[in-house]
């Protein structure tokens, strides 16, 4: 999926937004694909793209590549217009298996607004 030319094509631009988790102050960049074809069937989906640099470890969720580990996210969830991709939400990490997690901090560039998100 990472290698899909709409995935590449939306990299190659700047990021919608910005996570930090403040247990571990990495700093993600993500990036919002809204349809994306996905499997055998071509069903289109919404790809949320996260990348951070790669530390000195192997990461243990994502592709690295060229120091950059990149996790996808899949939804159903529509984008509305103007709106950052609900990183807190109905997202699905296919990098690894779902489990509970501690709340994000979310942050829009556009806006500058920080704000904790939900259990996911």
């Amino acid at each position: 999926m990472l290698d899909h030319p709409l995935v590449q094509a939306r990299l190659h631009l700047p990021a919608d937004q910005f996570q930090q988790r403040p247990e571990s102050q990495v700093v993600r960049s993500l990036y919002d694909c809204p349809e994306v074809p996905v499997g055998p069937d071509g069903v289109l989906c919404r790809v949320v793209v996260a990348t951070h640099p790669a530390g000195k470890k192997k990461s243990p969720v994502g592709a690295t590549r060229a120091g950059v580990v990149y996790e996808l996210f899949f939804t159903n969830l529509s984008r509305a217009s103007h709106s950052p991709p609900p990183m807190s939400s109905n997202c699905i990490c296919i990098a690894e298996p779902l489990s509970l997690r501690s709340p994000m901090r979310i942050g829009n560039i556009l806006t500058g607004v920080v704000s904790a998100g939900m259990h996911w």
